[in-house]
C-alpha cells in the first residue's frame, strides 16, 4: 500500500462525487504507470452531512472506505481517524471541493520517493475561475507576516519576501521550492513523519491544524515542499461561508490557538493583539453590513411615500385652493411616513420572507391609525386628511410595486422546496395532502423528508438544502420538538407549518375541517411575535419603573428589581420552558402545571399564536391577585 487519501466531508455531496471521480481517475492513472493496482486507498470521513452524502458514497462509490460520524467532530479529528487506520506509506489530506489531475497521485509519488527527507507536500491550486491561489505555499504566520496579511499591506508588494512572507510571495509559483507552510486542502505527508511529530492537533476544530502541523513537520527536522510537477482545482470554502462572521472569528481563534503554542512572550502578545483587532474589525464591518441591509427597505420606502404626500399635498393643494403652512408641511409629512413604515415594521412587513397579508396589514393599520389619530387632534392641528387618504394609496402602491420590481417579490411565489418533518407513512400522506388543489398549501418542486429522530439537525438541513418552507406532523412531532425548532429557525427566511392528520381524515387545530395546516409565521419565536413581545415588556416595565414610591408603599417591592430585569433584557414578564440558551428566562411562567402532558400542550398553545394580551392579564393576576 503506497498511498492513503483522506477526504473529510461536511455537507459538500456534489463537490465530493466530482472529487471522487477525479481521485479515481488518478489511482487509475498510477496503477497503470506502475502495475500495482491496489497501491491506493480511499477513505471518506463524514461529520454527520444531511444533503445525502454518505448515501451517495455507498451507491456511486463502494470501493471507497466510508466512516460515519454521529455528530460533527471538526476537521482534526475526523482525519485522524482516517489516519490511524490507514496502512499505506504515504497520507493525503484531501479537501472534498478539489479536482486532482489524472497524473496527480503518479507526480506526487515519483517526487516524494526521490526525496527522503521529504515530510509533507503542497501542489499548486487554481480556483473554479482558473485564479491561481496563494495559500498553496505559505510562509509561518509570524506578527508581521500576519499583520501584512490581515491589514492587506502585502497587496502592495506580492513577490516581496518582507511584505508577503504570509504566502511566501517571493517564490514563483511554477517552480518547485522548499516552504514552511502547506494548505490542509491538499497535504501529501510521510507516516513515518507522522509517526514521528504527531498527526493532527485535535485542539483546532477547523482552520490552524495545517500550519501547526506543517511547522511541526519543520521543527523535527524534515522539509516541506511545493511541488509544481502538477495541480489541482481547489473550489475553496463550497462548505463554509468566508464572509461570515462564524468564519472570521473560527479562523482567528484557530491562529491565537497557534501562537499560544508556538510563540513566546512578545511575540505572543503582538500576535494576539493583531488577532483581535481583526476579529473585532471583521465583526464590526459584519454588524454594519446586516444592519444597512435591515434599514434599506425601511429608507427607501419611506423616502417614497415622503416623495408621494409631498406632490399629493400640492397637487390638492392647487385643486381645493387651500393654502398649507410651509413649515409644518416638512413637519407633518415627515411625520406621516415615520408613523407609516413603523407600523409596517411592527406588524412584519419587513419580515423575510414577505408575507402578503402582513405587508398589507401593517398598511392598513397604519392608515387606520393616522385617520382615527387624526379625528381627535385639536382643530388648529389638524393638517389634511385628504392627504392621509392620498397617502395610505400612494404607500400601498409603493410597497408592492417597489418590491415586486426592485425586491423580485410574487404575491402569489410558492416555496420552492419544502421539507417535512415526520415518518414515512405521514410525510407521504403529508404530501398528498398539501399538494391536493383542495386544500390550502403551496405546492413545492422540491420536498425532503427527515424523520422527528434527525429533528436535531434541521439548521443544517434547511442552510444546505435552501429550504423555503418547514411543514411538522402535527402526530410525529411533539410541541417541545416543535418549539425548540422554531427557536432555532428565528433567523431563517422560513416559512413554518404544522400538519394535521388522523387515519385519512384531515385534523385541523379546531377538529375535522377543510383546513389540515395551522400556520406558524405568529409564533412566539417569529420576528414579528419577538419584536410585538419586547415591546410590551418595555411598556410595562416602564410603567411599573414610573410608580415605584406605590411599590415601595405597598410591599410590592419585588417588582422593581423585576421591572430592571426586563428593561435590560435580561429576562421577559411572560414565557414558557426555554428550548435554548439564546431564550430570556421568564418572571412569571405562562403555563403552571406539573403533568407533563398539559404542560407541553399547553406551551405549545402559548407559543403558536402569540398575544400580549393574554401577557398582560397574567401579570395583572400576579400583580393584584397573589402580591
Amino acid at each position: 500500500m503506497k498511498l492513503s487519501v483522506i477526504i473529510v466531508s461536511y455537507n459538500v455531496e456534489g463537490f465530493l462525487a466530482q472529487c471522487l471521480v477525479s481521485v479515481s481517475r488518478a489511482i487509475k492513472h498510477y496503477s497503470e504507470a506502475s502495475g500495482n493496482a491496489n497501491a491506493v486507498e480511499v477513505f471518506v470521513v463524514d461529520n454527520i452531512s444531511v444533503d445525502g452524502t454518505t448515501q451517495m458514497v455507498k451507491s456511486k462509490f463502494p470501493w471507497v472506505k466510508l466512516i460515519e460520524n454521529k455528530e460533527n467532530v471538526g476537521f482534526s479529528i475526523a482525519n485522524n481517524q482516517a489516519i490511524n487506520i490507514s496502512e499505506a506509506k504515504y497520507v493525503l489530506l484531501l479537501n472534498p471541493d478539489t479536482v486532482v489531475q489524472e497524473d496527480t497521485f503518479t507526480e506526487c509519488m515519483m517526487f516524494a520517493d526521490a526525496t527522503p527527507k521529504l515530510g509533507c507536500m503542497g501542489v499548486p491550486m487554481y480556483d473554479g475561475t482558473g485564479t491561481f491561489l496563494p495559500e498553496s505555499k505559505r510562509g509561518i504566520p509570524s506578527p508581521w507576516a500576519s499583520f501584512c496579511r490581515i491589514s492587506g499591506l502585502f497587496r502592495l508588494a506580492p513577490r516581496n519576501e518582507n511584505l508577503n512572507g504570509y504566502y511566501a510571495g517571493h517564490l514563483r509559483s511554477d517552480e518547485t521550492n522548499q516552504i514552511e507552510v502547506l494548505c490542509g486542502a491538499f497535504m501529501w505527508m510521510r507516516r513515518e513523519t507522522l509517526l514521528e511529530v504527531g498527526v493532527l492537533d485535535e485542539d483546532f476544530f477547523m482552520y490552524g491544524e495545517d500550519i501547526d502541523l506543517s511547522w511541526r513537520i519543520i521543527k523535527g527536522g524534515w522539509d516541506n515542499y511545493y511541488f509544481s510537477g502538477t495541480r489541482i482545482i481547489h473550489y475553496k470554502g463550497e462548505s463554509t461561508k468566508k464572509g461570515s462572521l462564524n468564519y472570521v472569528t473560527v479562523f482567528y481563534n484557530a491562529m491565537l490557538i497557534f501562537a499560544a503554542k508556538h510563540f513566546e512572550g512578545s511575540q505572543a502578545s503582538i500576535f494576539n493583539i493583531f488577532i483581535r483587532i481583526a476579529i473585532y474589525g471583521r465583526a464590526g464591518v459584519s454588524i454594519l453590513r446586516r444592519l444597512l441591509s435591515q434599514i434599506s427597505w425601511p429608507v427607501l420606502e419611506g423616502f417614497m411615500l415622503y416623495i408621494g404626500l409631498f406632490f399629493s399635498l400640492h397637487f390638492y393643494s392647487d385643486y381645493s385652493g387651500i393654502q398649507y403652512d410651509e413649515s409644518w408641511e416638512i413637519k407633518f409629512l415627515s411625520l406621516y411616513s415615520v408613523f407609516w413604515v413603523f407600523t409596517l415594521w411592527l406588524f412584519g412587513g419587513y419580515d423575510k420572507p414577505w408575507i402578503p397579508r402582513r405587508v398589507m396589514r401593517g398598511v392598513a393599520i397604519g392608515s387606520l391609525a393616522l385617520i382615527a389619530g387624526y379625528g381627535l387632534l385639536p382643530e388648529a392641528l389638524r393638517f389634511s386628511r385628504a392627504i392621509l387618504i392620498l397617502g395610505s394609496m400612494w404607500f400601498a402602491s409603493v410597497v408592492v410595486i417597489g418590491r415586486i420590481v426592485i425586491g423580485g417579490w410574487r404575491l402569489n411565489a410558492k416555496p420552492t422546496s419544502r421539507l417535512i418533518i415526520a415518518f414515512p407513512p405521514e410525510s407521504k400522506a403529508i404530501s398528498n395532502m398539501l399538494d391536493s388543489v383542495e386544500i390550502r398549501g403551496s405546492i413545492s418542486e422540491f420536498t425532503s423528508v427527515i424523520s422527528p429522530e434527525e429533528i436535531h439537525s434541521i439548521v443544517d438541513v434547511v442552510r444546505v438544502k435552501s429550504i423555503g418552507e418547514v411543514v411538522f406532523s402535527g402526530r410525529d412531532v411533539s410541541a417541545t420538538e416543535i418549539i425548540t425548532a422554531l427557536a432555532s429557525l428565528v433567523n431563517k427566511t422560513v416559512v413554518c407549518r404544522i400538519a394535521w392528520t388522523d387515519d385519512g381524515s384531515v385534523m385541523g387545530a379546531g377538529g375535522p375541517g377543510p383546513d389540515p395546516v395551522t400556520e406558524l409565521d405568529g409564533a412566539i419565536y417569529g420576528p414579528s411575535a419577538r419584536r410585538s413581545k419586547r415591546i410590551f415588556d418595555l411598556l410595562l416595565a416602564l410603567s411599573f419603573l414610573l410608580v415605584i414610591p406605590f411599590l415601595l408603599i405597598s410591599g410590592r417591592t419585588p417588582w422593581i428589581s423585576r421591572s430592571v430585569r426586563v428593561c435590560l433584557g435580561k429576562a421577559t414578564w411572560v414565557g414558557i420552558d426555554a428550548p435554548n440558551k439564546d431564550v430570556s428566562p421568564s418572571v412569571f411562567n405562562a403555563v403552571e402545571t406539573t403533568d407533563k402532558r398539559i404542560r407541553e400542550r399547553m406551551n405549545f398553545a402559548y407559543a403558536r399564536k402569540y398575544n400580549w394580551f393574554e401577557d398582560l392579564k397574567l401579570v395583572m393576576h400576579e400583580f393584584f391577585i397573589r402580591t
